[in-house]
């Protein structure tokens, strides 16, 4: 089940992977990528996930975007996916359609210190 767990030493959670190539509009396009935020319970069992990222330059600009992907397809599992479409910000007078499917979901370990997530902590002596 897609869950925050704490532990002593840290915690796990569920993200989903993002990434592709926007719709054209203005003969380009840009490319964007990033992972899941939230984990939004809704009724019925299932969830949802907030994201937002930037995309490439292209043609020296770039779109903000964020939004909300649709409910957990394929039950609550190792092999749930989520879709999503949405509008990029507007940018050089124009926005994309941004759309398409998350990878399944990916365990993400670490230790959370002041909001960030800090994925490997190295020792090293001092001399």
């Amino acid at each position: 089940m897609a869950k925050k767990a704490r532990t002593s030493q840290g915690f796990s959670r569920i993200q989903h992977r993002m990434q592709g190539v926007t719709a054209v509009t203005d003969r380009h396009r840009h490319l964007f990528s990033n992972v899941t935020d939230l984990l939004i319970r809704i009724p019925g069992g299932t969830h949802r996930h907030t994201f937002q990222g930037i995309t490439n330059t292209t043609e020296n600009h770039r779109h903000a975007y964020s939004g909300t992907t649709g409910p957990a397809i394929n039950g609550q599992g190792a092999n749930h996916f989520h879709r999503f479409r949405i509008m990029t910000q507007v940018a050089n007078g124009h926005r994309h359609v941004i759309t398409g499917r998350t990878t399944v979901p990916m365990l993400i370990n670490g230790v959370m210190s002041h909001g960030l997530i800090i994925e490997k902590v190295k020792r090293v002596k001092v001399k």
